[in-house]
C-alpha cells in the first residue's frame, strides 16, 4: 500500500474544506471555545464558551448531513449557503438558551444537548438516502461512515499519544517546560481538528456510485457473524431462562433485566443491519430466517422489559432512564411489527425512525425531561402534603414526626429535582429563594432545601450524605509568620497529643481543636465547625474535581490568643451536613504555629 505524498494530503484536505466548509467552520469554533475554558477567565464556572461549544459539537453532524443532500440532490449554490446560515442561525439560537454558568447548572441541559447531538448524528447517517430505493447504496454508505469512524479514533489516538510523548520527551530531556494544561490544548486540537477533517475526507465524493458497489468485507462478516451472533445467543439463553424463572416463581421482574434486554436488542439489530447485503446470497439463506426469528423472540422480551420498568415507575415516579426504557421499548415494538409483516422491510426504517425517536423525546410537554420533572415534584407534592410540610401550597417547618421511608424518598426527590432540574418548578412553595448568590452552584444544595422543610437530609439506603474536602497536593503551602510546623495530624473523635514543644485535644462533636504550644498559659482554640460550615456552603455541591484540589488558603484556618499563633491547615476534611449543625466526622492536617522566644 503507498502512503500518500505530502501533496496529496494538502489537496485531499483543501478538497475537504471546499466541500464541508461549514462543518469544519463549527469544528474550528468548538476547538477555540474548548481552548477557552481550559484557560478560564476570570471565572472557569461562567463563560460564553460553554453555549459555543456545544452548539459548535451539535453543528458538525447537522451541517454534514445538510452538506450530504445538497449534494445528492444537487441544490443551487445560493440554496446551498442559504440554508447553511438558516442552521447557523439556528444553533446560535440554541447556544442563548445554554446558561454560561453550565457547569453550575441542573444536568437537564446536557441531557437535552446529548440526545440533540445523538438525534443530529442519526439524521447523517439517513439525510442523503431520504428517499425510497438504493437499499444498497444507504447500507454501503453507512459501512463507510462506521469503518472511516473506527479509523478516526485510532489515527486521533496514535497522534495524541505520539505528540504527548514528544512533549514529554522536551520537558524530562531538554528542561524545556511544558504546562500540565499543554496535553488538554493538544488532545482539544486533534479531536477538534484533525479528527473531523480526517473522517470527512473518507466520505466518497459521489454517494449515487454507491449504490452499484457490492463490496463486503471479510472482516466486517466474521466481526458481525461469529462475534455480534454469539453475544446474541449467549443474551437470549440468559433472558429467557430468567423469563422460565418468572413463570415458575411466578415474580416480578426486576428492573436491572431492562437493561439486559436493551442491550441483547441492540446487539441483535446491529447484526442484523451489518449481515443485511449478503443475507439473499445461497450461502447465506440462514440470515433471513434467523433475522425472522430473532424479531419473533423479542416480543416476549419487550414484554417483560415494559413489566419490569412500569414496576419502577409505580414505585418511584418517572425518571429520565425509566421514561427511555419505555420509549425505546415503544420502538422496539413499532420495529418488530414492521419487519414481521411489512413487505418492503427497508432498514431504513430502522436508523430513521430511531432519528425521529431521539427528537421526539427531547422536546415538549411530552419530552422526557418534562414528564420526568412533572411526576418526581407530583410525587414529593403528595409525600409533603402527607406529613404535614405542604399546607396550602407552602412549605412549613412546623409539622409531626416524619418516618424514616418518607424522610428518605423525600431527600431522594429533592436530591434528583437540585441535579438534573433544578428547583423551578418547587420554588412557589417556599418564601426563600432557593438560590445563592455565593458559593460554587447557584442553588441551595439538598440539604439546605431539606433544612427550609424542618428536616434533616439522609441518603436513600439511609446513612446521612457527607463530603470530603481535600487539598491539592501539588501547591505549595504559604507558612509564613509560624516558626515550625506539627505535619500529617489524622484526627479523630478520641485524638490527643502532648509532648514538650506542643499538645492538642479535640473538642465535643469534633468541633473544635484547642492547641497548647510548651509551657504557654493560654491555648489557642479553633473552630472546626464554623470552618465547615463555610466549605459546605460554598462548595457543598461543587464537582468532586473542585473538591478533591482544594486551594491551600481555601482548607485552611487560623487563631491567636496571647501572642501564640496556630494554624490549622487541613489536607483533608470530612463532614456530614445536619438540620442546625454540621457533624465532623474526621480531618487530616498540619499544625503550624509560633514558639515564643
Amino acid at each position: 500500500m503507498r502512503l500518500p505524498s505530502i501533496e496529496t494530503a494538502y489537496l485531499e484536505a483543501r478538497r475537504t474544506a471546499s466541500r464541508f466548509p461549514f462543518v469544519l467552520c463549527c469544528a474550528f469554533a468548538g476547538v477555540i471555545a474548548a481552548l477557552r475554558i481550559i484557560h478560564p477567565e476570570p471565572s472557569p464556572e461562567s463563560s460564553v464558551a460553554f453555549p459555543i461549544l456545544i452548539a459548535a459539537v451539535l453543528g458538525i453532524p447537522l451541517m454534514t448531513a445538510l452538506a450530504l443532500c445538497a449534494e445528492r440532490r444537487q441544490w443551487s449554490r445560493p440554496l446551498y449557503f442559504g440554508s447553511e446560515l438558516l442552521v447557523l442561525l439556528l444553533l446560535a439560537g440554541y447556544a442563548l438558551t445554554i446558561p454560561k454558568t453550565l457547569p453550575r447548572e441542573p444536568l437537564s441541559y446536557m441531557i437535552r444537548s446529548g440526545l440533540l447531538a445523538a438525534g443530529l448524528v442519526l439524521l447523517a447517517m439517513i439525510a442523503p438516502y431520504l428517499k425510497k430505493g438504493q437499499l444498497n447504496g444507504f447500507w454501503q454508505y453507512n459501512r463507510i461512515l462506521f469503518l472511516r469512524f473506527l479509523v478516526t479514533g485510532v489515527s486521533s489516538f496514535v497522534l495524541f499519544a505520539g505528540l504527548a510523548i514528544a512533549l514529554a520527551a522536551l520537558d524530562k530531556l531538554f528542561g524545556v517546560s511544558v504546562p500540565d494544561k499543554s496535553y488538554a490544548e493538544l488532545w482539544v486540537a486533534v479531536v477538534g481538528l484533525f479528527s473531523p477533517w480526517f473522517f470527512l475526507s473518507g466520505i466518497p465524493a459521489s454517494l449515487d456510485d454507491l449504490d452499484r458497489v457490492e463490496e463486503y468485507p471479510k472482516g466486517l462478516k466474521i466481526f458481525a457473524q461469529y462475534i455480534l451472533f454469539s453475544l446474541v445467543i449467549v443474551y437470549l439463553a440468559i433472558l429467557y431462562s430468567y423469563l422460565l424463572k418468572i413463570l415458575l416463581q411466578w415474580s416480578w421482574p426486576k428492573g436491572w433485566v431492562s437493561s439486559l434486554i436493551l442491550g441483547f436488542s441492540a446487539t441483535t439489530i446491529i447484526s442484523l443491519l451489518l449481515l443485511h447485503p449478503i443475507r439473499d446470497r445461497s450461502e447465506n439463506r440462514w440470515i433471513r430466517e434467523a433475522g425472522k426469528w430473532l424479531y419473533i423472540v423479542l416480543i416476549p422480551l419487550i414484554a417483560v422489559l415494559f413489566l419490569a420498568v412500569t414496576e419502577r415507575i409505580s414505585d418511584y415516579g418517572i425518571t429520565e432512564s425509566r421514561y427511555a426504557g419505555i420509549a425505546f421499548g415503544v420502538w422496539l415494538s413499532a420495529l418488530v411489527l414492521y419487519f414481521l409483516f411489512s413487505r418492503s422491510k427497508s432498514i431504513k426504517f430502522t436508523i430513521g425512525s430511531l432519528c425521529l425517536l431521539a427528537f421526539l423525546i427531547n422536546f415538549g410537554p411530552w419530552g422526557m425531561l418534562s414528564t420526568s420533572q412533572r411526576s418526581q415534584v407530583e410525587r414529593l407534592r403528595k409525600l409533603l402534603t402527607k406529613n404535614g410540610i405542604l399546607v396550602d401550597e407552602k412549605v412549613t417547618a412546623e409539622h409531626g414526626k416524619i418516618s424514616p421511608e418518607d424522610g428518605r424518598e423525600i431527600s431522594s426527590i429533592v436530591d434528583y429535582l437540585s441535579r438534573v432540574h433544578g428547583y423551578d418548578a418547587i420554588q412557589p412553595w417556599f418564601s426563600e429563594r432557593l438560590k445563592s448568590a455565593t458559593g460554587y452552584r447557584r442553588a441551595l444544595s439538598p440539604s439546605d432545601v431539606l433544612e427550609r422543610m424542618g428536616m434533616d437530609y439522609v441518603a436513600y439506603q439511609g446513612s446521612p450524605v457527607g463530603r470530603t474536602f481535600s487539598r491539592d497536593a501539588k501547591r505549595p503551602i504559604e507558612i509564613s509568620g509560624y516558626d515550625r510546623v506539627l505535619g500529617l495530624q489524622s484526627l479523630d473523635r478520641k485524638s490527643r497529643f502532648n509532648s514538650e514543644d506542643i499538645s492538642y485535644v479535640v473538642g465535643d462533636e469534633m468541633a473544635t481543636l484547642t492547641v497548647t504550644v510548651g509551657n504557654a498559659q493560654a491555648a489557642v482554640q479553633l473552630d472546626i465547625r464554623s470552618f465547615a460550615d463555610e466549605l459546605l456552603r460554598d462548595y457543598g455541591d461543587a464537582d468532586f474535581a473542585i473538591t478533591n484540589n482544594m486551594t491551600p488558603d481555601s482548607m485552611a484556618i487560623n487563631a491567636e490568643k496571647g501572642g501564640q499563633k496556630v494554624k490549622l491547615l487541613f489536607r483533608r476534611l470530612s463532614v456530614v451536613p445536619r438540620k442546625g449543625k454540621t457533624d465532623i466526622l474526621s480531618f487530616t492536617a498540619d499544625i503550624a504555629y509560633t514558639v515564643r522566644k
